[in-house]
This record gives C-alpha cells, sequence and structure tokens, in this order.
C-alpha cells in the first residue's frame, strides 16, 4: 500500500533547494560537515539546520571521528528519488546522445 505519511514527509525535506542540494552530494560519498559547508556555499550554522530536518526525517547517516562529524545518504527512497529527479531534469546526463 502507498504510505502517502512517509511519501510527504520525503517530498518535504526535498522540497528544500539547499536540502536537496545536500542530499545529492552525500548521496554520493560521506562528506564532512566543513567540506559540505564549503562545497554548498552555506555557513556551518546555516548548514546545521538544514541536517537538523534531514536527521529528524532520518534521511542521512552521521559518523564522528574526534571532532569531526561526516555525513553520508544511502536512503533507499531518497535514493530513488534523486534517480528519477535525475531522468526527469537532466536526461541527457543519463543517455548517450544520438548521432
Amino acid at each position: 500500500m502507498f504510505d502517502v505519511a512517509n511519501s510527504a514527509s520525503l517530498l518535504d525535506a526535498m522540497s528544500n533547494p539547499r536540502r536537496l542540494e545536500v542530499l545529492q552530494i552525500l548521496s554520493e560519498r560521506e562528506v564532512s560537515v566543513g567540506e559540505l559547508s564549503a562545497k554548498i556555499g552555506l555557513s556551518q550554522s546555516a548548514l546545521s539546520q538544514q541536517l537538523a530536518k534531514l536527521r529528524q526525517k532520518r534521511l542521512v547517516n552521521t559518523r564522528r571521528d574526534a571532532q569531526t562529524i561526516y555525513y553520508s545518504c544511502d536512503n533507499p527512497a531518497v535514493l530513488r528519488m534523486l534517480t528519477a529527479l535525475r531522468d526527469v531534469y537532466a536526461p541527457s546526463a543519463q543517455l548517450p546522445r544520438a548521432s
């Protein structure tokens, strides 16, 4: 059966452009907060607010190594949605061009 509540929660998390960008990066590899902040151009405090929302919805994983926190995303629903978005909005990036 279609889970409307979980679907709406996922779409809500992904509806923010910054969180969507964060999820895209984290789906590719594990990244420290500092590296992620530099990559997307957000202050660490602003990024922390976005990451807190993703953690609350259990869409990202965390790992601490001494003082550094690393984030990643291997959530199957997120990965499938990112694939679907790429297929719709960047199909040429996925398929070879016809000659």
